[in-house]
C-alpha cells in the first residue's frame, strides 16, 4: 500500500509560507531635484511591505506657503512625466514652504521599483521637482 503524499505537500506549503513571511520588505528612495528653477527639492522613502502595500514618506521644501501640490509616481520610467502616472497624494505647503507626509498605497499602485520609476512634485501640469526611485 502506498503512503499518501499529503504530509510532504503540507510540509512544502509550510516552508514556502515561512519563507514568504520571513522575506524582508523591499525599500527604495529618491532625491527630488528642482526643475525649471522652481526651488522645490526633497526626498521620498518607500518601504514595500509583505502585504504588497507601500509606505511612503516625503519631505519637501522650497514650496509656496499655502499652495496646493500633487506628488506623482511614474511607473516604468525613470523620467518624470513619462510612464504610468499614479497620484500619491495632494497636499498643501505649510507656512514655512515645507511639507512632510506619510501615506500608504495599495499594491496595485505600488511603483515597480525593479522596472524603474520616478517621483515628482507637480502643481497642475507643471513639473516642479523630480527624482529617480532607486531600490535599496
Amino acid at each position: 500500500m502506498r503512503r499518501p503524499l499529503i504530509l510532504p505537500l503540507v510540509m512544502v506549503a509550510l516552508l514556502v509560507a515561512a519563507a514568504a513571511f520571513a522575506a524582508k520588505p523591499q525599500s527604495a528612495s529618491a532625491t527630488l531635484a528642482s526643475l525649471s528653477a522652481s526651488g522645490v527639492t526633497g526626498s521620498a522613502d518607500f518601504k514595500i511591505e509583505s502585504s504588497g502595500n507601500a509606505r511612503i514618506h516625503e519631505s519637501l521644501s522650497g514650496l509656496t506657503p499655502g499652495a496646493e501640490y500633487t506628488s506623482v509616481v511614474y511607473i516604468g520610467s525613470t523620467t518624470c512625466g513619462s510612464g504610468v502616472a499614479v497620484e500619491i497624494m495632494t497636499f498643501t505647503a505649510n507656512n514655512a514652504g515645507r511639507a512632510n507626509f506619510n501615506t500608504i498605497l495599495p499594491p496595485q499602485a505600488v511603483p515597480a521599483v525593479d522596472g524603474g520609476a520616478s517621483i515628482s512634485v507637480q502643481q497642475g501640469s507643471a513639473l516642479l521637482a523630480c527624482g529617480e526611485v532607486v531600490a535599496q
